[in-house]
C-alpha cells in the first residue's frame, strides 16, 4: 500500500478540533479556559457532556458516549 491509496480518515495527524466537530456534527466542540476540550450533545435531555486533553482524546470521549446511549 502506498501513501496514496490511504484513505484521508486512516491519517496518523492528530484532528483539530474543527475535525472532531465535523465528524460529529451533533456535537457541539468547544475548548475551556482551562485548556480542556468538552463537547455537548445537541438537544439531548439529560445534557450529555464528554471532554479531553486534545481534539483526538475528545474524539475517544464522544465515541465512548455514543456508546453508552
Amino acid at each position: 500500500m502506498t501513501g496514496s491509496d490511504r484513505a484521508p480518515a486512516e491519517s496518523t495527524a492528530d484532528p483539530a478540533l474543527g475535525d472532531v466537530e465535523a465528524e460529529f456534527p451533533r456535537w457541539h466542540c468547544w475548548q475551556g479556559i482551562s485548556g480542556l476540550y468538552y463537547a455537548s450533545l445537541r438537544h439531548s435531555s439529560p445534557p450529555v457532556v464528554v471532554r479531553g486533553e486534545h481534539p483526538a482524546d475528545l474524539r475517544d470521549s464522544i465515541l465512548r458516549a455514543l456508546g453508552d446511549l
